[in-house]
This record gives structure tokens, sequence and C-alpha cells, in this order.
């Protein structure tokens, strides 16, 4: 079948047996047809108004004529493919109805044709009703463009693409930039000139001419007055009569950019004031337990270095320090009768003082920006092996901040003086280290501990301990408890 759609066919003709023969051509061809015949200019008035597929028409009726049906359809502005099938008909009418609109004109006797016809017909009008979509979005799309360049506030403006000048602007443009079309408007000087950094204004329009196309990109630029404004800018190629040129609109985000500045300055204001408190927090401990003091300060330092060195992101060395410094915020808990006491604790005494990492829970837990930094507090007695506490924790269960820092507290504590005994030497200290490699410690995390031991990166951590204990005492060493 030449088309599956049901056809809507007006015939007008005044023989029912020609209009006949029409549409068995029609069916014989392959057409699936409904159709209506008339004969007079007011049932073809009437008829044309319903909207049919096609139309059919003898040449020379009795009232009427087929010059006369094409004309009434221009006037009505109806397009409808019209084929003239006539018994006879002159060179100069056939010529004229084709100026009028008919799609083409064939004889009764040679009804053959009328299949390929009415398919070319309609394939015209295809073509027609497609290109008058197309037109009409363009021109939708144009005017919504045209309206939208003059009433919106941000600065728009198109340039040639060779050479980055522009050509157009808007009053947006005008309003943010100081500078009127006049001024600016095929102004090669003033190419770049609205960069606060002209080479950046330069490196844009490269990426222009290799890429077509920029989203968002946020740059500084500069008012005619010298002002400084912050704006947003997305730019892509368009033609404009065949010209390459880009279309570049820039948004103003100078007091976003500027809140976000303030809410940033807050933020490190309120971030360092959590800090201090934590410092404090820390200092406090110190001063209770003279037999630790500067500890947590030395086991911080060292810590933050390590980390460093480890490649741990600088967002979770933030939260690192801060539990280095808070690791012993459970012992504000511990009564000071165990926390002060000179000699070695009683078996009870122990268990009270390992509460003291369940004691750090609760109360960091409940503390929003410390959460991250309760890994160290929490878990820095648990030990490789699965010997250690609260949770028994073993291997990479242990969280890697309490893996770091679990052993730079034992370096420190080791190397200090206490009351009931004196610091040991480095060479004695760092042995012990690596002899509780995959028991106590990390055996990975051993290993970078010792490299970075070499390299020095504890330099002046170590030069400040060997002033705080004695450095050939070659005490024997204890698994310790900071």
């Amino acid at each position: 079948m030449t088309d599956s759609k049901l056809l809507n066919v007006l015939v007008l003709e005044d023989h029912p047996v020609d209009a006949e023969l029409v549409l068995y051509e029609m069916k014989r061809s392959g057409y699936n047809c409904i159709s209506k015949r008339v004969d007079t200019k007011d049932d073809y008035l009437r008829a044309i108004e319903e909207g049919p597929d096609i139309i059919l028409a003898d040449y020379s009726l009795p009232q009427f004529t087929a010059l006369q049906a094409l004309l009434l359809l221009q006037e009505r502005g109806l397009d409808i493919p019209f084929i003239v099938v006539t018994g006879t008909i002159s060179e100069e009418a056939a010529v004229e109805t084709m100026v009028l609109g008919a799609a083409d004109y064939l004889l009764k006797d040679r009804l053959s044709r009328l299949g390929q016809a009415v398919q070319r017909a309609l394939q015209q009008k295809a073509l027609r009703d497609e290109k008058r979509n197309a037109d009409l979005a363009l021109r939708l799309s144009e005017a919504k463009f045209s309206k939208a360049f003059r009433i919106s506030p941000d600065a728009i403006s198109i340039s040639r693409l060779f050479d980055g000048r522009i050509f157009e602007i808007n009053d947006g443009f005008t309003d943010l930039t100081g500078f009127h079309p006049e001024e600016i408007i095929g102004n090669e000087a003033l190419t770049d000139g609205i960069w606060a950094d002209p080479e950046q204004g330069r490196q844009f329009h490269e990426i222009m001419r290799n890429r077509g196309e920029v989203s968002n990109m946020e740059g500084v630029f500069k008012k005619k007055d010298g002002t400084l404004w912050t704006g947003l800018l997305s730019a892509r190629i368009i033609d404009v009569d065949l010209e390459p040129a880009f279309i570049s609109i820039i948004r103003d985000i100078t007091e976003r950019k500027q809140a976000e500045l303030e809410l940033q300055h807050a933020h490190n204001d309120l971030a360092e004031a959590y800090d201090a408190t934590i410092e404090g927090w820390s200092k406090v401990l110190d001063l209770r337990d003279k037999e630790t003091e500067g500890h947590t300060q030395r086991v911080t330092e060292i810590t933050v270095r390590l980390a460093r060195a480890l490649g741990v992101p600088e967002e979770q060395v933030v939260h690192i320090r801060r539990g280095a410094l808070l690791h012993d915020i459970g012992k504000m808990a511990i009564p000071d009768i165990i926390l002060q006491k000179p000699g070695p604790l009683t078996e009870a005494e122990w268990l009270e003082m390992r509460q003291h990492s369940d004691y750090a829970l609760q109360m960091l837990s409940p503390i929003v920006y410390l959460r991250p930094a309760l890994e160290i507090p929490y878990c820095h007695h648990e030990r490789w092996d699965g010997s250690g506490y609260p949770r028994a924790l073993k291997g990479l269960e242990i969280p890697l901040s309490a893996r770091i820092f679990s052993i730079v507290d034992v370096w420190d504590a080791l190397l200090s003086n206490r009351p009931y005994r004196h610091g040991s030497t480095e060479e004695s200290v760092l042995e012990y280290i690596k002899k509780q490699s995959g028991i106590s410690f990390d055996p990975q995390l051993v290993e970078a501990f010792l490299e970075q031991y070499r390299k020095g990166i504890f330099t002046n951590t170590q030069t400040y301990l060997m002033s705080h204990h004695n450095s050939n005492s070659g005490q024997p060493l204890n698994d310790p408890i900071s």
C-alpha cells in the first residue's frame, strides 16, 4: 500500500461516474480513502473548512472552475494539495493552474499516473509543513531571544569569533560595565577591556576559538570607572549573517561571592574558636596530670607531621589534629587518686583507668563537629593483634588515625621522664617499636614512622624531648599507658 493512513479526499467533480473512476484508481494505487464529492462553490467552501488531505478537481464544472477553487484556497490561507484531473485542458490553462498552486494536472484517460501524482503532492505538502513549523519555531525563538536580550539584567554581548570584537550589546551590559554601545562596539582596544586581567580575556577567546563553548566560567571584570566585579560567564558559538560569532552572558555574582567570603571568614573564625577551646582543654589535662606535662602538644605535632608525610588529605588532618589534642579527654572523669598516683596502679585502678576511652566517647559524641575526631580518643589503645581496648579491634578494623597516633603516643611516653622511671633512649624506644610491629602496631605504619624518623621530620620535637628526659638512663621498657 502506498500510504497506510486513511486519506480524506475531496473530489470536485460534476459527473458521479468520473468521480468513481478517480476513487477506483486511488484504491488501485494503494490508498485507503474516505471521500466527498462536491460540484458547487458553496458546497466546496464548506468542504475545505473540514480540512481534507487532498483535492482532486475537474478543470471545468458548469458553475465552477478549478482556477476559482484554487483562488478560494489562497484567499483563506489554506494549504491543501490540489491536483487537476480533467478530460481536456490547454497548455495555457495547465500552466495557470500550476502558477496558482496546483500540485499537478493529468488527463482522465491517463489515470494510471494518479497514484504517483498524489504521492508526490502529499510529500511536497509534508515538506512545506516541516519548513513552516521550523520557520515558526525559529521566529518564536528569535522573538524570545530578542526580548530576553533586551530586558535581561545580565551583560549580554555578541562578538566576532575571529578577533573577539564586540558588535552588539544589551542594556544589561551597559548597566553592569558602564560602557555604552558607541564606546565598545567595534572598538578593538576594548576587546579585552572589560577583564580585570586582559590575559584572562585572551585565554577566554582562545578557548572559544578552539572549543566553541564556555560554561559558568568565573572571572573578575572591570567597569568603565575601574571598579572590579565578579561575574559568571557562559558563551557559545552562533552564526550571524553567515559570519562565525559567539554570544556571551555574564551574570553579576559580586554580592554572592562577598557573602560566600564572609561566610568562609565566619567559618574560619568559628573553627579557630573551636580549636582554641580544644587546645584549652588539652592544657587543662596537662596541668591536672603533671607526669605528662607537654605530652599532648608533642604527640599532636608529631602525629600531624606523620599523617601529612603519609599523604593523608588535609581535611582529614584537621580532625586528626583535634583527635590528638583530645586523645586523653576521657581522663577528666578519672579520679585524682588514680590519675596522680605516683606508683604502679592496682588491677582495679587499671580497670578504671581504661575506662577513659569510653568516657571520651560519652563526652565528645554529642558534639557534632568533634565526631570525626573521635577515632583517636576512643581507639588509640587498640592493638594490631586485637589485644587492646575498649573494643579489642584488630588490624585494619582500627581507624587509620588511631593506628598512626598509637605509635606516636608510645614513642613520646617512653622517651619522657616520669616520677617512677626515667625516660628511655631513642635507640631503645625505636627498637621497642620495631618489636611491637604486628603486635601493637600496624607494620606498614611502623616502617613509615621509622623512615620519617630517619628523614628527621620530628627533629624539633626530638630536640625538645632531649631536654626533658635522661637520654642515658637506659631504663627497661614496659607497655606504657599515657
